[in-house]
């Protein structure tokens, strides 16, 4: 096997990456070499370098972030991908049951026994996304855990920012269409979820978002304090229909604001709204542990 390593060097774990990974791969007798980023765009651009030149795999090691550059490089064309959590917040390793340790990830490649699952992305302009689109509250949050906070406190720094959030929330009309039927609903953020998991343990949007559905999950969240937050997330713990979200599934999804939004796209500045988006069936494929496939299927 060979192997194509994007790593980002500032992502959230301090670890000694090369050492793990040659401690894995070395006695599997895998052929690996790494691109290391060194800022926003790298990590695309180094993928698509690595396209068509025989690797067998293309491996991110990083955050969410460093994820999302990979895999919306890979929505173009190209060989599977394999996810090495190494960032603030690994929501796309966790929702895909990926060990969320460099080492434990690293030791599924090696160790040969996964399977490859198929995963849709989101097309929003001439980009993609793996996770979500965000506006209103969510967008806040993430705007508001500063990098200090990260690296102080890990994924905690979300919370931090989310209670810092919730001391002053503003409501917003949210005029969404799904497949072309008109929707309208008020609340303090929106989201479009190709993935359930938020990037904290345990914590999803909401039960049943599907990322091999070939659907977008549009969700309102209208939860006016930090009680109704943490009720919402014990709802969806226990597998109950979450309180204070109102939800809709489709393909193609326009979502217009009053006032006006700033877009996140997997926590990147997107525009601002009025803003469309539709689903690419399958458009990449994943390593993921053997066994796990037939529950997407």
């Amino acid at each position: 096997m060979h192997i194509k390593v994007i790593a980002n060097p500032s992502a959230g774990q301090p670890e000694p990456v090369l050492s793990v990974l040659n401690d894995a791969f070395g006695p599997a007798e895998i052929d690996w070499d790494v691109v290391v980023t060194h800022g926003k765009g790298d990590g695309y651009e180094a993928t698509r370098q690595a396209v068509g030149q025989g690797y067998d795999l293309i491996a991110a090691y990083g955050g969410d972030g460093t994820v999302t550059e990979v895999a919306s490089a890979l929505a173009l064309g190209g060989p599977p991908m394999a996810i090495l959590p190494g960032g603030t917040g690994n929501a796309l390793a966790e929702d895909l049951g990926i060990p969320t340790t460099l080492a434990e990830a690293a030791a599924l490649i090696a160790g040969g026994v996964y399977d490859i699952r198929r995963v849709d992305m989101g097309r929003v302009g001439d980009g993609f996304f793996i996770l979500r689109l965000t506006m209103g509250f969510e967008a806040s949050v993430v705007e508001a855990a500063t990098r200090e906070l990260k690296d102080r406190f890990g994924w905690l720094a979300y919370a931090f920012a989310g209670l810092q959030t919730l001391a002053n929330p503003a409501r917003t009309c949210y005029l969404i269409e799904v497949d072309g039927v008109a929707v309208e609903a008020e609340g303090l953020a929106c989201i479009l979820a190709n993935s359930a998991s938020m990037g904290v343990i345990g914590v999803k949007i909401a039960d049943g978002v599907d990322l091999s559905d070939g659907l977008l999950d549009v969700v309102v969240v209208d939860l006016p304090d930090l009680s109704s937050l943490i009720g919402s997330a014990a709802d969806v713990a226990i597998g109950e229909a979450p309180r204070g979200l109102t939800r809709w599934r489709g393909k193609r999804i326009r979502i217009e604001t009053r006032p006006q939004q700033p877009v996140l796209a997997d926590g990147e500045d997107a525009g601002k709204t009025p803003v469309e988006a539709s689903v690419v069936p399958g458009a990449i494929g994943i390593l993921v542990p053997k066994g796990t496939q037939a529950s997407f299927e």
